[in-house]
């Protein structure tokens, strides 16, 4: 089967016009690359004549659900460096059904806790996401941690060396991070802060 749809791609490809060709061989690359899952939703939605790209400014469009355990999410992310903490055990995958989530992502002008940021989120009508839709943000959308650290102020786990503990996504020159930091500690302006509309 994979063989027939291979070969009825390639008739087709060599009878479009060349000046076709490279937006098809540009599209191939987005697909094949880091962010192709995200690439491979939105053009289904831009085949069934749906608004696609939702993710402008803050606003951005999940998948969640299956049966993948925690460290299968974590290699599906391809993350540079990752917590040795962030285990299915640790973190475990609710029992989810498919469904899509919308994350807005809140910026503040100052330094804020963590209790700052849930209580605006609260304002706006927004809920607290899950460690889960961390998981899968990382995946789905894996440029966004370049601009700026996003942190999923979720249910926070309770580490060993006491207090609570919630996970982030960092860029860092060294690449992406998927670590873990303090609930309980205040955060610099530059981060984001992902909320789920209801």
């Amino acid at each position: 089967m994979k063989k027939d749809m291979l070969g009825t791609v390639v008739r087709k490809i060599v009878g479009i016009p060349l000046i076709m060709l490279g937006v098809i061989c540009d599209l191939v690359e987005k697909l094949a690359g880091e962010a192709g899952q995200e690439w491979l939703a939105e053009l289904k939605k831009f085949l069934r004549k749906e608004q696609c790209w939702d993710a402008i400014n803050n606003i951005f469009r999940l998948t969640v659900g299956g049966n993948r355990t925690t460290e299968e999410l974590v290699r599906a992310g391809k993350y540079d460096w990752v917590d040795e903490n962030i285990t299915n055990q640790n973190f475990p995958m609710g029992s989810q059904t498919d469904e899509d989530v919308v994350i807005e992502l809140l910026e503040f002008d100052h330094d804020v806790s963590s209790e700052e940021a849930i209580e605006e989120a609260r304002k706006r009508g927004l809920e607290r996401p899950t460690h889960e839709d961390a998981l899968f943000f990382g995946e789905q959308h894996p440029e966004e941690q370049h601009k700026h650290p996003i942190v999923f102020l979720h249910e926070p786990w309770q580490s060993s060396h006491g207090g609570g503990i919630v996970l982030v996504l960092y860029g860092h020159s060294s690449g992406r991070h998927l670590n873990l930091d303090w609930f309980g500690f205040g955060w610099i302006r530059l981060c984001v802060f992902a909320f789920v509309r209801k």
